[in-house]
């Protein structure tokens, strides 16, 4: 199975100042709606893959997925269209955090609700959602904490360990920090460690899981296929702007 993790274009978070300027659930940029654009062309002409691997079979992917946050539904949107798939909704892909807001001093983070089944069906009707979408909100519960963020990704590596045999390709339009989460923890690295692993907007890291657990990185934050105008530099990886 190949697994594809593509981090969201650039949101209004990831060019906020400051936390007064930051909001639970950003939408994409126009910088970041001109590269899910690239990204979707990309994918659909299978440069993401091998020139062989494409010959043999043209699908860039069998399944597409992305999280319950409007940077990701907005990011995969040109993505489906393109290559002729539905997107998947994926409540556990989210960003660390969940949805949230800070309290007036900055002291706390309060949890929101995020959108509602309504809601995401009215702007992207195609997409599938899964029962754990209703009309109070997807998140509507308090901001995640490490021990949260530690077993939720375990639960999606677990997931994706479990389809290694499968002569699959699936696309994971995600977060940087949940990337990075998603990579310590394959690697038995603690995630509460000063270690992390950079995504560009819009990257893609491409892993090969195989039968006998075998797991190989073909490359990690790819993101030259855009123009140098928007090969916009993260150096600085939080949970704020992931």
């Amino acid at each position: 199975m190949n697994l594809f993790l593509i981090r969201h274009a650039e949101s209004r978070n990831n060019i906020c100042k400051n936390d007064q300027e930051r909001v639970s659930d950003p939408e994409l940029t126009e910088n970041g709606r001109l590269q899910s654009t690239y990204l979707a062309e990309f994918l659909q002409k299978g440069f993401h893959l091998s020139q062989k691997e494409f010959e043999e079979n043209e699908k860039p992917f069998d399944q597409i997925f992305c999280s319950a946050m409007q940077r990701s539904l907005e990011t995969v949107s040109p993505v489906g269209v393109s290559i002729g798939l539905k997107p998947e909704v994926w409540l556990d892909i989210h960003e660390v955090g969940g949805i949230y807001e800070f309290n007036t001093d900055f002291t706390e983070k309060i949890g929101l609700a995020g959108l509602n089944r309504k809601q995401i069906h009215y702007n992207f009707p195609d997409y599938l959602l899964p029962e754990g979408i209703d009309d109070e909100g997807w998140w509507n519960k308090s901001a995640e904490t490490l021990q949260e963020v530690s077993l939720r990704v375990e639960r999606v590596l677990n997931i994706i360990k479990d389809r290694a045999e499968e002569n699959v390709r699936l696309g994971l339009v995600t977060h940087g920090v949940f990337i990075s989460s998603f990579l310590s923890s394959l690697f038995n690295l603690n995630i509460a460690d000063s270690i992390a692993f950079q995504s560009h907007n819009c990257s893609i890291s491409r892993l090969t899981f195989e039968r006998n657990k075998k797991v190989t990185i073909q490359y990690l934050n790819f993101y030259g296929y855009l123009p140098e105008n928007l090969r916009v530099p993260r150096p600085d990886l939080n949970v704020e702007n992931g």
